[in-house]
């Protein structure tokens, strides 16, 4: 009877882990569920240990109760405080740490922000030389168009007017 009570208390004491746990790490369903899966199996497990061992392998209802009666008890008197307890200092420790780590990596995250802004500074100082650049070739290549379509005017007027020449003289 005593080992059923132990057992229902150390069945709720490792329940009261993974509570602990979720506490400190907030789980999504899936989690969740494979946590009370593999909760339930290594409960089975003990429950199965303690029928075959203790009981020699016969159910008996004392167990049983045993179990349930070490269970309640647990639950109603140290589970509360004991997750409150452990689960706050961890958090808080888990707190310290981080502004520890906020604190250390100061330099770096200071160094991250100035580089950020210098290298901002550098993309838009050269997107707006490319721009400047581009607008350049732009220009060049228009004054280049221009040209060579004044001087294919100019060779079509010349002979055009060669043409002409020949009629007005009338070789042709």
């Amino acid at each position: 009877m005593l080992h059923s009570f132990l057992l229902g208390a150390c069945i709720t004491l490792f329940y009261d882990l993974f509570r602990i746990l979720r506490r400190i790490i907030p789980h999504r369903t899936l989690l969740l569920s494979l946590e009370d899966l593999i909760f339930w199996i290594l409960a089975t497990a003990g429950i199965f240990y303690l029928l075959y061992y203790e009981n020699n392998g016969m159910f008996r209802w004392f167990s049983v109760i045993g179990a349930g009666a070490g269970m309640l008890l647990y639950k109603n008197t140290l589970s509360a405080p004991f997750v409150s307890l452990i689960s706050g200092l961890i958090n808080r420790i888990l707190a310290l740490l981080g502004k520890f780590l906020w604190k250390l990596t100061a330099p770096f995250r200071f160094l991250w922000k100035k580089g950020r802004i210098l290298g901002g500074r550098a993309a838009r100082r050269c997107a707006h030389r490319m721009r400047m650049g581009c607008r350049r070739i732009n220009s060049r290549l228009t004054v280049w168009r221009k040209t060579i379509k004044m001087k294919k005017r100019r060779g079509l007027l010349r002979k055009k007017g060669e043409l002409d020449d020949k009629k007005k003289s009338g070789l042709s």
